[in-house]
């Protein structure tokens, strides 16, 4: 993998958080736009979007690693 595919992956992953944070931001609210309030569902609500993001870190990571070890350019 080159600088340039190295950027590409880092593109996919942080496309997919802003899209996840963006379908948080609608989860947390009704369909009229009113903000939801209750705790237990909101807490379920943050936690499967907390995984979602997560595992994109866990992939940036992964792909920082895998250039690291098919690279001598390791600024």
């Amino acid at each position: 993998m080159d600088s340039k595919e190295l950027s590409n992956q880092y593109y996919k992953c942080t496309n997919r958080i802003h899209e996840a944070a963006t379908a948080l931001y609608e989860a947390l609210h009704y369909e009229g736009g009113e903000p939801k309030r209750n705790t237990d569902a909101l807490h379920n609500t943050i936690r499967k979007y907390k995984r979602e993001t997560d595992g994109e870190f866990d992939q940036i990571r992964s792909l920082i690693n895998e250039f690291k070890d098919n690279s001598s350019d390791i600024s």
